[in-house]
Formats: structure tokens, C-alpha cells, sequence
């Protein structure tokens, strides 16, 4: 009996918002051939010595479709989970993918998918959503620059640490998929817009406060 399993790691998403970020849907479900995802293999019954989980990567052999599953080969050799081997089979979906590898030509592909950006709370009430974001520069490394607002927050408000959260790029990708289109922009982006369904327009004649 193998002593491991696959974490869901939508599952564990959900459940910590602020500290566990996988890829949007969309890309963990177009995964092609010769990609490679990293996994988080479980370990069923952990010493005090060993690790919740091993961390892997698995290049694709096989693409889901609506009746199967992925299909991969793994290409670390585990260190704590017996009866796994550097080359195995392994078969998982698209809620087992970790990370995936996104190469700079693909249109799914942008810079600061694994930094951080600075989001009004507001953003995150029911109803709610990111009307207004522009990018300034960082002399942080895990800093993306981005700074989102609903578009109607106080000076007050928004000057408020206390109201912004610190939130991984790609998490927001997979909440909202329309922030693709912003989020390619370089220093010096602003956009905005009115609705969920409205497009996105990139604004010429405001910058930040430089406060």
C-alpha cells in the first residue's frame, strides 16, 4: 500500500487564501505534452523528522480530457516516500497542480504571476470586484508594484494599512481571469473600468501620489 497521496490543492487554496496560491483553472486544465507541474505528494502518516509533503515535478505524457486524466512521469527522485521512484507513472487532475511552467510566448504568460500586489479589502466584499489598478516601480524583489482598488475608497480608506492585503498575483488571475489583460503591463500601467463585462482602458492622464 503506497504511503502517500495527491493534495487538492484548490481545497487547501480555499482554505487559506492569504498564504496557499496555485495557478488559474484555465491553466492547470490546458496543460499540454512535454509541460511539466509540480505536485505536492502527501505523506500519509509523517514522523516528527520528515516532511508534510514532497514537492515534485511531473512532465505531462498524457493530456486530460473530459473522461480521463493527466498522465506524467516524474522527474524528482523522493527523498522520504518509499516505493516512488525518479521516472514512475503518476496519474492526477487538473486540482492536484501545484505550479505549472508558463513560457514567455504563451499568451497565458506574465511577469509578475509569482509576486505580490497590494489590494483594497474592499476588493474582497461580496459584490465587489477591482475596478481600478496601476503599477509603480518596487525596490522589492517579491514586490510586483501592482496596486488594486474598487474604485471607490476614501484618502481615509485607502491610506489605511490596515485595509489593504498583501495578495499573490496569480491568485488574483484565477479569482478575476479579465485582469490578464492589465496585468501585461509594464511600470507606469494604469486601468480601469466600470463593470465586470466592461473592457478594460488603459488611462494616460493620472499618476500616483508620490507620497
Amino acid at each position: 500500500m503506497k504511503n502517500w497521496k495527491l493534495e487538492d490543492v484548490e481545497e487547501s487554496a480555499k482554505a487559506n487564501p492569504s498564504s496557499f496560491f496555485i495557478p488559474p483553472k484555465t491553466e492547470r486544465k490546458n496543460q499540454k505534452i512535454g509541460d511539466e507541474v509540480r505536485l505536492h505528494f502527501l505523506l500519509n502518516d509523517p514522523t516528527s523528522d520528515e516532511p508534510r509533503a514532497e514537492r515534485m515535478w511531473v512532465e505531462i505524457t498524457k493530456e486530460r480530457s473530459l473522461f480521463s486524466k493527466y498522465k506524467g512521469l516524474l522527474t524528482n527522485q523522493p527523498v522520504h516516500i518509499e516505493g516512488l521512484n525518479l521516472g514512475d507513472e503518476i496519474e492526477f487532475e487538473a486540482k492536484h497542480i501545484a505550479r505549472t511552467v508558463i513560457k514567455k510566448d504563451s499568451p497565458l504568460w506574465i511577469d509578475s504571476a509569482e509576486q505580490k500586489a497590494l489590494v483594497s479589502e474592499m476588493c474582497f466584499q461580496d459584490g465587489e470586484f477591482v475596478r481600478f489598478l496601476y503599477r509603480e516601480d518596487s525596490d522589492r524583489e517579491e514586490d510586483s508594484g501592482w496596486r488594486m482598488f474598487c474604485g471607490t475608497e476614501s484618502d481615509e480608506y485607502a491610506g489605511d494599512s490596515n485595509n489593504i492585503r498583501i495578495v499573490n498575483v496569480a491568485y488574483l488571475l484565477d479569482l478575476d481571469p479579465t485582469l490578464l489583460t492589465p496585468l501585461k503591463g509594464q511600470v507606469g500601467a494604469v486601468f480601469e473600468r466600470d463593470t465586470l463585462k466592461s473592457d478594460w482602458q488603459e488611462v494616460k492622464d493620472w499618476t500616483p501620489s508620490e507620497e
